[in-house]
């Protein structure tokens, strides 16, 4: 059953103009699997004949018996504007948590884990990482991350501490940084990891057509294990 709570706003930290990471406090802190999703409305009753208006958003962190979870928001219509005009340090929302199938296997604790990210498609890869590494497990991670500036890059530095550096890579699109491809990921680069398709896990996160693409490309090479996430 959905746990719904209250959730105070902790921090807020900017990625540019348009994207913003929320720490939250939840009054009712349940155990959620990583790569979970909650529902998150303005709206606060103390009961609920009938869930209000809300959007839908990747919790872009493990579970933490401290009761803090983190969500990346980008500023992409009416709801989410909203939410940037009203939700300040010290604010309450309510969240009804959790849900969602995209989600680390459960029965194996060995093979590959590949995580294909575009933009704030990194959310749930960013609760995946921070699993393993607390299951003595990073070494199984390949992260590959596409942003499109300095700015709205979430979640880097903490890749580089739990992700090995040759298994982490990083694309950026619309600026030219150090050390960094300044393209867009795309088929050949994954290639290149040589991962074992058929015991690999591969997990894509992005946009309608960021997802396809990827998708599209493993199942003709004959990947067994693939999930997508779309936003």
């Amino acid at each position: 059953m959905a746990t719904i709570s209250k959730a105070k706003v902790l921090s807020i930290k900017e990625h540019g103009s348009e994207i913003r990471e929320y720490t939250f406090l939840l009054e009712k802190n349940h155990y959620f699997e990583a790569g979970s999703f909650l529902q998150l409305t303005l709206e606060q009753k103390e009961e609920y004949t009938r869930w209000p208006d809300s959007r839908n958003f990747s919790i872009a962190s493990a579970f933490s018996e401290a009761g803090t979870i983190k969500l990346v928001i980008e500023k992409v219509g009416v709801y989410t504007t909203r939410i940037f005009n009203e939700l300040s340090v010290g604010s309450v929302c309510t969240v009804k948590y959790a849900f969602g199938d995209f989600l680390l296997p459960f029965f194996d604790k060995t093979a590959p884990v590949c995580c294909i990210a575009g933009g704030t498609g990194i959310a749930p890869i960013l609760s995946f990482c921070e699993q393993l590494q607390r299951e003595h497990q990073s070494n199984r991670l390949h992260v590959y991350y596409s942003f499109k500036n300095e700015a709205e890059q979430q979640g880097v530095e903490i890749l580089k501490t739990m992700v090995p550096p040759s298994q982490l890579h990083l694309f950026c699109t619309r600026q030219a940084l150090h050390n960094l491809p300044n393209r867009r990921m795309d088929w050949n680069d994954i290639q290149q990891s040589k991962l074992d398709l058929k015991q690999a896990h591969f997990y894509i996160c992005g946009g309608e057509s960021f997802t396809s693409y990827f998708r599209k490309n493993l199942n003709e090479v004959g990947a067994a294990n693939i999930y997508t996430d779309e936003w």
